[in-house]
């Protein structure tokens, strides 16, 4: 049987190999908050997940939520589709299949225009620019405008000649008017009327969007005791962001990237006390929320990370739904990912306990010595803050984690009862039996944790569950030689991509030929055949090969499709057309026909080659890998089954004395090119070393001086 790779080295592998939180290291990885990426990491708490994967889970139970979790296919025996990772399709669905114009009329604006006199057609003109607003420009925008005209049209003091003026200007500045042409554009205003606050206000503004901000305070302090409800509140709220706008004015690092240690303390502490005095005045103010967000960003500019961790909690319990939720999810994690990304922080916060269960689990983390961040000292010392804020079980987890990491397999399976029911929405029990069952596996109890496994599967009606419960029965009964129970008529493990793994990596012969006939369907059938084709091949089984090509007839219809283009049968059709000009073969049956008679044939043994070399046909462990949790570590093989080895073909024809001239120039050609233009060997099997290269292309060159071949190549590599 296979190799076996200790469970401990891939537990360890895949703690330290874990998709960090605060950024894709993939370029093809889809962005975390978009709807059609949906969760990548298992469904338990655990320290490999994304760290937003844990905290969304977390917080969702406890609301109800509905978790952005991938659908089980129509049938999964049929399908490979359903595994713990990143799915590039997910892209796709979110590309449009045309462009499409978006239109930004806003009908209460509109309306608005109409009853103070201004020209639509230029409100939606100026709508287009809304698109992209960030930092200070964000209020510069269609919803700001609106809410300055609806306080004009609410505003009985004014007249309609002043609101349309104060209207005009507003418009101006949306424009990006300065604010000298914003001053001269409403001298006509009568001293002694309130239009003159709105124009301070408005004067203010401008200085804010153009960055003077001590201009802009002057002016909002000013209205910040006017006594005029609007205003006032308006004014006070603006205090607060062209402070925290000041903190942060020259916080540019080297390369244009924000550097949060030049943030300014002074301004960013004027800002927080304005944010609290805002929220003293007008706790539930039309500017609450942002106030409330405000505060967060503050709390991060100042580095106050308890402060900030309890903000977070008290908003995550705030959550209106899903979407809000996981947009508050990855603005934490921006905050704390890019902080605690190389040091995560050890202690735990009293005021923020499920937050602090998050970061000490990613503390938990391998770093490059195969030891996590935390401690057994650090994770005591925090047991008194989960214990009295009522999280002893989040405390719990955490243990049992560092028990994991730790390698104390033991103190795990003591500590862990086997459930004898499974409550239907509960993480943190369902990842406390999963630990238990990775312990057994810890301690290499193969038939003890084949037995909990197969009893966890029965207790959970959980979809998601139970797919990877399927992954971890995979892998011990891989581990405990069990090969053939895996596809045992009433076997539980039913998913198509975890059979899929096993057959291309760990089944024997005679199981690949009894399931390319007896297989659960004809995805199962294919695959088989597939892998015990190639093998017979790259193995030289010539004879068998003879044989079990004519077990292809019997799967019809043929399993063709994207989905399966790694174990396309039809490759096997291959009739010699596509070998290299000016050297002719015959087909791929009549070819395994030569060298089940014949084996060291050199004339068949490069076309064989050529087979391999024009369809590159292997057992393909690409397709199918990823996402399949603790049997990608079980069925690793250091020589993997199926791989071509084209240079042992050209080797040996090279090699032969009855090889025809024609057949060994060819293979010197080829053995050499097998190099180009890389270096590296791109054929199969041991690479040779450039000595060696450099003596088959003299030899091609003064042996075979008149051959094609030797006329062709020009260099060695």
């Amino acid at each position: 049987m296979a190799r076996k790779t200790p469970l401990t080295l891939a537990l360890c592998a895949l703690l330290a190999g874990a998709p960090q939180a605060f950024a894709s290291f993939d370029i093809e990885d889809c962005t975390w908050s978009s709807k059609n990426c949906l969760l990548k990491g298992v469904p338990v708490l655990t320290p490999g997940n994304d760290t937003r994967d844990n905290l969304l889970r977390l917080l969702s139970e406890a609301k109800s939520f509905a978790l952005p979790v991938q659908s089980m296919p129509a049938d999964i025996t049929r399908s490979r589709d359903y595994y713990f990772a990143y799915h590039p399709q997910w892209d796709a669905v979110s590309a449009p299949s045309a462009p499409t114009v978006v239109s930004r009329e806003n009908p209460t604006l509109t309306e608005q225009a109409t009853a103070l006199q201004l020209d639509s057609a230029e409100i939606l003109r100026l709508s287009e620019k809304d698109s992209g607003l960030e930092n200070r420009y964000v209020s510069n925008s269609s919803d700001g405008v609106s809410q300055f005209f609806t306080a004009l049209i609410d505003d009985e003091t004014l007249t309609p000649e002043q609101r349309h003026l104060l209207a005009q200007a507003r418009m101006a500045i949306w424009d990006g008017a300065t604010t000298g042409q914003v001053s001269e554009a409403l001298a006509t205003l009568p001293a002694d009327s309130t239009a003159l606050l709105y124009k301070t206000y408005l004067i203010g503004a401008t200085y804010f969007y153009t960055e003077d901000y001590k201009s802009a305070e002057q002016d909002f302090t000013t209205l910040a005791n006017s006594k005029h409800p609007w205003l006032e509140e308006t004014a006070q709220y603006m205090l607060m962001r062209t402070a925290l706008n000041k903190s942060s004015q020259n916080s540019t690092g080297e390369y244009g990237d924000f550097d949060i240690s030049k943030i300014d303390q002074q301004f960013a502490n004027q800002a927080q006390e304005a944010a609290q005095r805002y929220l003293q005045r007008w706790p539930q103010g039309r500017y609450a929320d942002s106030a409330h967000g405000m505060l967060r960003r503050i709390n991060w500019y100042q580095q106050a990370w308890p402060q900030l961790a309890a903000l977070y909690e008290q908003t995550f319990q705030q959550a209106k739904d899903p979407d809000a939720l996981r947009r508050l999810v990855t603005e934490y994690d921006n905050v704390y990912g890019m902080r605690f990304y190389n040091a995560p922080f050890t202690e735990a916060f009293p005021d923020a306990l499920q937050i602090s269960y998050i970061e000490l689990l990613r503390a938990l983390r391998l770093k490059s010595d195969n030891k996590p961040t935390l401690t057994q000292a650090d994770l005591d010392s925090s047991k008194p803050a989960f214990e009295q804020g009522g999280k002893a079980p989040l405390w719990r987890n955490l243990q049992l984690n560092l028990w994991m990491t730790t390698g104390n397999y033991a103190a795990v399976v003591q500590a862990v009862t086997p459930a004898q029911q499974l409550p239907a929405q509960d993480i943190l029990a369902f990842s406390e039996q999963v630990l238990y069952g990775e312990a057994l596996m810890g301690q290499q109890q193969w038939q003890a944790a084949r037995d909990f496994w197969q009893q966890l599967l029965k207790l959970s009606k959980d979809n998601e569950q139970q797919q990877y419960l399927q992954a971890k029965l995979a892998a011990t009964l891989v581990y405990n030689n069990e090969i053939n129970a895996i596809f045992a008529p009433q076997s539980p493990v039913t998913n198509l991509r975890f059979r899929s793994r096993v057959l291309k990596t760990q089944a024997p012969l005679d199981l690949l030929r009894q399931l390319a006939t007896q297989g659960t369907n004809n995805e199962e059938r294919t695959i088989a055949l597939h892998t015990l084709l190639v093998r017979d091949l790259t193995e030289n089984r010539f004879s068998d090969w003879l044989t079990d090509i004519k077990l292809v007839q019997a799967i019809t219809p043929p399993v063709i499709g994207e989905d399966f283009d790694d174990v396309n049968l039809s490759v096997f059709d291959w009739n010699g057309s596509a070998a290299d000009a000016g050297y002719v073969c015959r087909g791929l049956s009549e070819t395994v026909g030569v060298l089940s008679k014949k084996a060291n044939d050199a004339h068949a043994l490069n076309c064989l080659g050529e087979f391999f070399r024009t369809t590159q046909t292997h057992v393909d462990l690409w397709k199918d890998g990823g996402g399949n949790d603790a049997l990608e570590a079980a069925i690793d093989r250091k020589h993997p089954y199926g791989q071509f080895d084209r240079q042992s073909y050209y080797q040996q024809v090279i090699a032969s004395p009855k090889a025809e001239p024609e057949d060994k120039s060819y293979a010197l050609y080829r053995a050499i090119m097998c190099y180009s233009p890389s270096g590296i060997n791109e054929c199969g099997g041991e690479e040779v070393d450039k000595v060696q290269r450099k003596g088959w292309f003299t030899q091609l060159k003064t042996a075979y001086p008149g051959s094609p071949w030797a006329q062709k190549l020009k260099y060695y590599w």
